[in-house]
């Protein structure tokens, strides 16, 4: 018997310009950052919650490879397995002061 994930929800809101709706996590992302996302940057949302679109909750990632190494290093985390280049996920550091913007290259 297969694992059915639940479907996560994103809070979106229409955009009069693109005539299209756009997700609220990209749009607070863009307008912290003052320039327009590139489209294979991911927002990740740290604590979990999809709908939870503050601006210190949101971390702005160079592609979905980046996304997938963060997630497996939390994943990991969660299970008090240690990870190999720990040094590599220097951008998210729980509890970390300052904004999660400055690590955006």
């Amino acid at each position: 018997m297969s694992r059915q994930r639940a479907q996560k929800k994103y809070a979106t809101v229409w955009d009069p310009v693109a005539r299209r709706s756009v997700r609220v996590h990209r749009l607070r992302a863009a307008e912290a950052l003052g320039w327009p996302l590139l489209p294979g940057e991911v927002v990740h949302h740290l604590d979990g919650n999809s709908l939870n679109n503050t601006r210190d909750n949101l971390l702005v990632l160079r592609s979905q490879r980046h996304h997938a190494s963060l997630e497996q290093y939390l994943r990991r985390a969660r299970h008090g397995q240690p990870t190999l280049f720990p040094d590599l996920l220097e951008a998210y550091r729980p509890g970390a002061q300052g904004t999660l913007f400055q690590f955006v290259t």
